[in-house]
């Protein structure tokens, strides 16, 4: 099914036609509340990151800018995250740092991505790019060369922070702007040296790999045009010997990449422990993701069930 045929079936029909019904009604129930937390302002937190999450979550459930129900939400927040980004085009403000970067501009990618509508969004997430871009060639040596950091100006550079900057970069490049192959390739390799020995993934080279680190190791190796690397099976054998639980460190991080990671998962995970209102609780041993609250939770779990619909574009090149 092309991209218009899924659009189409999202606006007549809300879900897709092979969507479960319990997949559907707990994605449903977290949409409505997402939508309910959202200020009069458009924004949903001061944080680009928390901003731009719940209206990656809307994308992936077919929503776009314009389609309803959720077509007012998306256009206020877009137009109150836009408002967020400094002159250059960074998203750092407010303790975004390139976490909120990196999610902000993947959202504005995806969204040239879903809609025509892109006239004050395309330029922004040029500028954005443009700011990724030279985070990059900061010297780093080579322990870290390729990769992100906190900053944009940080000489060391952490997997979990570049696997954002690789997804907006992939969506940014499928929406037409122009990313440099190279800058592609030694993200790669960046991430290729955080392979553990184990073949799971670490937080940085030589660090020790969790579901949440391994999970995003296979997209950003595959985001990045290392699809075929014997890396990504080697992390899949390690998920399948040490699969996600509820107790995992950074549950929400994980499940979301997870989903894209070519390996089973329960949606039981998600679907057993949505509250009642329709968000999602802290998991046990979430640690930041705990501080980053329900709608950081919520919008993630909503990631990882609607990744089976395939609707942002990034996860369907």
């Amino acid at each position: 099914m092309n991209a218009a045929c899924r659009l189409l079936l999202a606006a007549a029909f809300c879900f897709p036609l092979s969507a479960s019904a319990d997949h559907s009604n707990a994605v449903e129930r977290g949409l409505s509340w997402l939508t309910a937390q959202q200020r009069a302002d458009g924004s949903w937190s001061d944080h680009p990151a928390l901003n731009a999450l719940p209206m990656l979550a809307m994308l992936a459930s077919g929503r776009t800018p314009g389609v309803q129900p959720y077509a007012s939400p998306l256009d206020r927040g877009l137009r109150f995250i836009l408002g967020q980004a400094s002159r250059e085009g960074a998203f750092t403000g407010n303790g975004g740092r390139m976490y909120g970067h990196g999610i902000a501009t993947l959202l504005l990618g995806e969204t040239c991505g879903m809609t025509r509508e892109d006239r004050f969004v395309r330029p922004a997430l040029q500028r954005a790019v443009r700011v990724m871009l030279r985070a990059q060639a900061v010297e780093k040596g080579t322990f870290h060369d390729g990769g992100w950091r906190y900053e944009p100006d940080s000489t060391d550079s952490d997997l979990s922070i570049s696997v954002w900057q690789i997804t907006a970069l992939r969506s940014a490049s499928g929406a037409g702007i122009v990313v440099p192959r190279a800058a592609m390739e030694q993200a790669g390799r960046y991430i290729k040296r955080c392979e553990h020995p184990s073949g799971g993934f670490g937080y940085q080279p030589g660090g020790i790999p969790n579901q949440s680190r391994t999970a995003a190791g296979i997209v950003a190796l595959r985001l990045s045009g290392w699809e075929k690397d014997p890396a990504i099976a080697r992390a899949q054998a390690w998920l399948g010997k040490n699969p996600l639980t509820w107790e995992s460190e950074y549950f929400y991080h994980a499940v979301a990449h997870l989903a894209h990671a070519g390996v089973h998962w329960d949606p039981a995970l998600l679907l057993n422990h949505q509250n009642a209102d329709g968000s999602w609780p802290a998991a046990p041993n979430s640690h930041s993701e705990a501080n980053a609250g329900p709608l950081y939770s919520t919008s993630m779990a909503i990631l990882a069930l609607a990744a089976e619909w395939h609707y942002l574009p990034v996860f369907t090149e």
